[in-house]
């Protein structure tokens, strides 16, 4: 199968990130690429998601993975875990998985499963800042992108997602539920309720973001439902308001520099300095352009504020802000040269046994059980046709229509977007820019 062959079976299954990024794929994939990375290091704590995947479809993830190095020409596939996930999947560096995909261990750091920081990791090259892993001849897919991918070559398209519920509940599991499905209608099917005093995060502890888990729904980028106290330092970060984030940037910082020492992707050689940034942020005086354009390389992963920041600044927050900023503005920090990384790096790594001890998560993290026969009731669907990065979908449904289970209701628009398929068997009820109501089942 040649690359334009596969993408368009890629593209006609609506395959996107998995990992929480939601690209679609097909547009990642161009010719040039040395190597397939394939991220399967669980980045943060409390997910169980992709290790479940592996463990019931390694032949799959691996098949995924290596047919697009095929169709790519890429030498090489390879696929990046935690040393300890490893041993618990049986596999050892440097082993073969499937026909050709090599296993390479990292050690349990975190943010490990930032991209940039993983190719460094597992493969010593860094990408030069504010460039794509295209730029080092690396394309990164998540574990469960592909089995999407192994699954689009068989004409099957997204319609369920893999995902943990954890957190603080009895028994953290690991369930298979119809894309776009309540997380409502999920906690009921798992037997879980929210208990008073507790928020729902989509996503990790440190990156994940707050949810509503009345009104919100699984879309193809969640990888996980976190039921934790709301006392926690992982909670209690994301609750402060930007404006109160700002003032105390202005107020309290000291400039004591912790919060560049250990940022991982500064560490690496990549010139953020989140100190200079607040100072800029905090009294106004940009002493360099770069001061704010640099924030633009920030990963989001956190590490400044639950780590280094002594002051309670949430430096994370700050740098989210001036990144957002420069965003609408259509401006970022650009550089063609690969850097080199701070000789100090091994000593400042951050161990995510730390860092679940930092963030309050500790006590939660048990071992997740996959439940395989796992039903969500639901009879409504709203499926939003903007739940990738880019362009909605569009629509090629109108109300009235009969749909089945799986079939393509709304294509991927000219740019980058994404199709969308229908989980379900039913009838569509109404069809407006922003989503698709289908019923389970039609309408008598």
């Amino acid at each position: 199968m040649n690359l334009e062959q596969l993408k368009q079976k890629i593209e006609a299954a609506g395959v996107v990130g998995a990992g929480g990024a939601g690209f679609p794929t097909h547009k990642k994939l161009a010719l040039g690429i040395d190597t397939v990375l394939v991220n399967a290091s669980e980045c943060e704590p409390l997910l169980y998601t992709d290790f479940t995947i592996m463990q019931q479809h390694m032949a799959q993830v691996a098949a995924g993975a290596e047919e697009t190095a095929k169709a790519l020409g890429a030498k090489q596939v390879v696929v990046a875990m935690k040393s300890h996930t490893a041993a618990e999947l049986n596999y050892q560096d440097g082993e073969t998985a499937g026909s050709f995909s090599v296993i390479k261990t990292v050690p349990n750091i975190y943010p490990v499963g930032d991209e940039i920081i993983l190719i460094y990791q597992a493969l010593g090259k860094i990408v030069p800042p504010g460039q794509l892993p295209a730029a080092v001849g690396v394309v990164v897919i998540n574990v469960e992108t592909a089995y999407n991918i192994f699954k689009s070559l068989c004409d099957i398209p997204v319609t369920e997602k893999w995902l943990t519920i954890g957190g603080n509940v009895p028994q953290p599991v690991v369930v298979k539920v119809p894309v776009n499905c309540d997380v409502k209608a999920v906690l009921k099917a798992a037997g879980i309720s929210v208990p008073p005093g507790h928020t729902v995060l989509d996503g990790g502890p440190a990156m994940g973001r707050i949810i509503n888990p009345n009104t919100a729904k699984i879309t193809k980028k969640t990888k996980s439902l976190l039921i934790l106290p709301d006392e926690i330092p992982a909670v209690a970060m994301k609750t402060t308001s930007t404006e109160r984030v700002l003032k105390r940037a202005s107020s309290a910082c000291c400039q004591c520099s912790f919060c560049t020492d250990m940022c991982p992707r500064h560490l690496i050689g990549y010139p953020i300095q989140s100190h200079r940034t607040l100072r800029a942020v905090g009294s106004g005086q940009i002493s360099s352009p770069n001061d704010l354009l640099t924030a633009s390389l920030c990963s989001g992963c956190g590490v400044c504020t639950f780590m280094a920041c002594c002051q309670g600044i949430i430096p994370s927050a700050t740098m989210a802000e001036v990144k957002k900023n420069l965003g609408k503005n259509r401006l970022a920090y650009r550089s063609t040269e690969p850097t080199v990384p701070d000789p100090e790096r091994d000593n400042r790594l951050v161990p995510s046994s730390r860092l679940k001890g930092r963030i309050g998560v500790a006590n939660f993290d048990k071992p997740a059980r996959f439940i395989e026969d796992f039903t969500v009731s639901q009879e409504f669907y709203s499926l939003p046709l903007s739940q990738h990065v880019g362009i909605p979908s569009v629509p090629l449904v109108q109300a009235g229509d009969e749909v089945e289970a799986g079939q393509m209701i709304a294509k991927a628009a000219q740019g980058i977007s994404a199709a969308l398929h229908s989980p379900v068997k039913g009838k569509v009820l109404s069809v407006t820019d922003s989503y698709i109501e289908v019923k389970a089942g039609g309408v008598k």
